[in-house]
């Protein structure tokens, strides 16, 4: 009984089929979100007995899917035999959909890659040649992996934008009559899941990363735009329908300030963002600034990047660095609302910009001494991500698996 089958295959199983099939799809979850664990410690995650635990598990060795991985440690009696998936028990391609530029790879059972991510330059547009062009080049990665097109389980997408990940729908990039989720399913012939990139990479955070067994945790992602993903009362949090944590565009400045591509002006957005250290980069170049910037980017400023004042900065360029400050202390600003509202135990910058450390976090936190009160701000840990760039690829497959092995 193929444990990853989609479509028609459920609908010819009986009841008593039907209900070992969950039971060992949820053993595969457990094994996955957890690591390698006893028949005991299964059983109590999964619910059922002892002795059925033991054939579930017999019959997942016979598929490859799960193996024994010897005698755990002991808790005062006989050491328990301790069972993890198979390294390549299955794959998730996972793709990352950014403004300027995709990344694809593809990743195992044991949360590793494959092959290495492959950036390809793409400007978003709400067409279908942007869709398909995306698909091309996934299945490019595909063919040069030499996986069997089989062996992968479905495809994760992240993605910037108002996702409702329920209906596969995102209402502010490929916003057709289809949703995109199924446009996307179609196309790979795959179970495909969207979701919002900074939800992302907090589902990342909190099954692998630095939110582990915290209750209440903020993921701010500060790339070319701002977004965040939560984590509250221990769990991921979307809101009625998905749109949670759309700080971004919380109004910071009057309405004569910059517009946003939301249509507003003066949103957070505009003022904390790598598209606001590109524009501050390139107004103080045109105003007679001296900095490295300018010469690192050949004095061309289609070549200025939030990459490369990151990279002026760390050369001890002092307007790179000036800058970089200038966009922190209004996201403190910003942050400090968040924090008065949600009073969070943990906030972590993830992101293209966070690459900026402690230039960053500086300024984020005399952003938040000027706006918040001390007592609820003093226990707030502000950190930097250690997932890095690939933490909104995890959280695809985190996310692909949670629909595949719930529904």
């Amino acid at each position: 009984m193929p444990l990853f089958e989609h479509g028609d295959f459920l609908s010819k199983l009986t009841r008593v089929e039907l209900k070992k099939h969950f039971q060992k799809k949820r053993m595969v979850r457990t094994l996955y979100l957890h690591g390698p664990l006893s028949i005991a410690e299964m059983a109590k995650y999964v619910e059922v007995s002892t002795p059925t635990m033991q054939g579930l598990l017999d019959e997942l060795i016979e598929e490859n899917i799960v193996k024994s991985l010897g005698a755990g440690s002991s808790k005062g009696g006989r050491r328990p035999t301790l069972y993890g998936l198979r390294r390549r028990a299955f794959y998730v391609l996972s793709i990352d959909i950014g403004t300027h530029a995709t990344r694809f790879t593809i990743i195992d059972s044991a949360n590793k890659k494959i092959i290495p991510v492959e950036e390809v330059p793409l400007l978003l547009n709400n067409d279908m040649d942007s869709v398909n062009k995306i698909y091309e080049s996934a299945m490019v990665l595909v063919k040069n992996s030499k996986i069997k097109y089989e062996h992968i389980l479905g495809v994760g997408i992240d993605m910037p934008g108002l996702v409702e990940r329920e209906k596969g729908i995102n209402h502010s990039l490929f916003n057709f009559e289809e949703p995109i989720a199924e446009i996307f399913s179609r196309l790979f012939d795959k179970p495909v899941v969207i979701e919002n990139d900074a939800q992302a990479k907090a589902l990342a955070e909190f099954r692998f990363g630095k939110a582990i067994g915290k209750k209440h945790v903020l993921v701010i992602q500060i790339g070319w735009g701002v977004g965040m993903g939560m984590i509250l009362n221990g769990k991921p949090y979307y809101g009625a329908r998905g749109f949670s944590g759309e700080f971004a565009h919380i109004p910071m400045v009057d309405e004569k300030g910059y517009l946003c591509s939301c249509g507003m002006r003066g949103c957070l957005e505009t003022v904390s963002s790598g598209a606001a250290l590109q524009r501050y980069a390139i107004e103080g170049i045109n105003t007679g600034e001296m900095t490295l910037i300018q010469d690192m980017a050949n004095g061309k400023t289609e070549n200025i990047t939030p990459r490369l004042i990151l990279a002026a900065a760390q050369h001890g360029d002092q307007f790179a660095i000036s800058i970089i400050s200038k966009i922190g202390f209004d996201l403190g600003k910003g942050i400090a609302s968040l924090i008065q509202i949600l009073d969070p135990e943990m906030i972590i910058l993830a992101g293209q910009i966070a690459g900026a450390g402690t230039y960053l976090i500086t300024s984020i936190n005399q952003g938040l001494q000027q706006y918040s009160f001390s007592i609820i701000r003093e226990d707030t840990e502000i950190t930097i991500s250690e997932l890095g760039d690939d933490s909104s690829l995890l959280g695809n497959v985190i996310s692909l698996l949670e629909m595949i092995f719930e529904s």
